[in-house]
Formats: structure tokens, C-alpha cells, sequence
């Protein structure tokens, strides 16, 4: 599997932070989640495209999501943290987190399209993916999926994104590989995920999720040359990835 690239939108190539910077950037905890419809051709996930100006993956086309938040692990919900320790901490690794990540996924969904999911029971986690060492803004994200609550009709915040689209995954795909639709790693990995649902249903997506027992955290690492530009990057799975800086096994 070749290396996967790196969005960048600007000009001038993306520049690694120097060892020691990277090594002090700490990974903030953030939530995601793929919004989910049926439709005549397949499920449809919902994606929000970033402004240009935004300070992270700027004009790159994104799940609603965002960090998470001191008041996140706080907020009420259906749920006990029991519960949400059973079905997400122990299942992503983030243990007496799960509140806070599963609370923030609802939050940033309803401040970046509107979208009000109501329930942290209707949220299974998908993956869990850190932002590779060498960046300036790393993050420690939990991916959800959901099922798109009836009769509520998305529309972008204006601020953090600029439009929105339903999508399906192999056009999706195509899209992107036409340089047509900027995604990045995280975004493109995750979105090949659901290939194998594409001629399928929102309800298969789901029950595969719940029926996930461990979702370790993905730790891609920056390819970089001599000069320490960003020239791609590598996933646990592929030739090279041990020999790059970085976290992880």
C-alpha cells in the first residue's frame, strides 16, 4: 500500500517540526463523528468542508467534530460511566474519558452543522486515530458512528465550515483521487473503511461497530526529506513505518 499524502493546501510545502519541538507538542484530546443515511445507492456519510482560514486542515473536507473540552466530562447525558466506560473507554483505550469524548462528539456535531444527536447511546466508536509526531497542533481523536436523526436538515456554522455534502464512500473516493475533494490521511483511511458497507446499509455500519472489543490507537508517521518537508505519511501496516520518527509501537 503506498504512502498516503498529506493535504496542504498552501503553497509553500509543510514543514516538520525539529525533534525536540515535536516531542513537546502533547496530542489533544478531540471527537469526530460520521453522520450516517441510507440511500438508494448505499450509505451517504455526512461531510463538512474546514474555511480556508481554519488553523487546522484548512479548505479540507472533515467529519463534524472538534476537541474536547474541560466541561465535556461533565455534561450530562443517558448514559453512567459505567456504561460509557464498557462500550468506549474500554474499547478505544481511553478508559474514564469516554464522557468527555462521547459528549464533545454531540457538542461539535451541533456547532459545526446543527445537528442535535440527542444521545451518547446512539454514538459506537469507529477507530482511534493521534496526529503524527512533527506537527505543530496534534490531536488524540475518537471517530463515532451515528445514525442521521429524522427531519433535521444540516447546514454549516459559516465560521469553522463553509459547506457541506452527503456523500457516498466510493464517490468519495474518486473524487479525492481527481484532487477534487481534499481530504486528509485520517479522513481518506476512515472513509475506506466503510467500503466494505458501500453496497450496504447504516444498520450493518452500526452492529459492526458495536460488535468491536478493541480499537487500539492508529499512530501515523510523517515521511519527511532531508530538509524535513512533509512528503507523505505512513500507517503501522506499511513498508517503512518503523524507520520514521514518530509514536506508536
Amino acid at each position: 500500500m503506498p504512502a498516503t499524502r498529506i493535504v496542504n493546501p498552501h503553497p509553500h510545502p509543510m514543514k516538520a517540526l525539529e525533534p525536540a519541538a515535536a516531542r513537546a507538542v502533547t496530542p489533544r484530546p478531540a471527537a469526530t463523528t460520521l453522520v450516517l443515511r441510507d440511500s438508494d445507492h448505499g450509505p451517504q456519510v455526512l461531510m463538512v468542508k474546514r474555511s480556508p482560514h481554519a488553523s487546522f486542515m484548512p479548505g479540507a473536507y472533515v467529519f463534524p467534530g472538534g476537541a474536547v473540552d474541560a466541561a465535556d466530562a461533565q455534561a450530562q447525558c443517558d448514559e453512567t460511566d459505567a456504561e460509557l466506560q464498557r462500550r468506549i473507554g474500554s474499547v478505544t483505550g481511553v478508559d474514564t474519558q469516554a464522557r468527555a469524548y462521547a459528549c464533545a462528539a454531540l457538542r461539535e456535531c451541533h456547532e459545526e452543522c446543527g445537528l442535535d444527536l440527542g444521545s451518547t447511546r446512539g454514538l459506537q466508536p469507529w477507530s482511534h486515530w493521534v496526529t503524527p509526531r512533527g506537527l505543530p497542533k496534534r490531536f488524540d481523536t475518537l471517530f463515532f458512528v451515528c445514525r442521521a436523526p429524522e427531519g433535521q436538515v444540516p447546514h454549516p456554522d459559516e465560521g469553522e465550515t463553509t459547506t457541506l455534502e452527503w456523500v457516498s464512500v466510493p464517490a468519495a473516493l474518486q473524487a479525492h483521487a481527481q484532487g477534487q475533494f481534499p481530504m486528509e490521511f485520517a479522513t481518506v483511511s476512515t472513509v475506506r473503511s466503510l467500503l466494505p458497507f458501500a453496497t450496504r446499509d447504516v444498520q450493518a455500519i452500526l452492529d459492526h461497530a458495536a460488535a468491536a472489543r478493541s480499537l487500539p490507537a492508529l499512530h501515523p508517521r510523517l515521511r519527511l526529506d532531508a530538509q524535513r518537508e512533509v512528503i507523505g505519511v505512513l500507517l503501522p501496516d506499511q513498508d517503512g513505518y518503523d524507520s520514521l520518527e514518530g509514536d506508536g509501537p
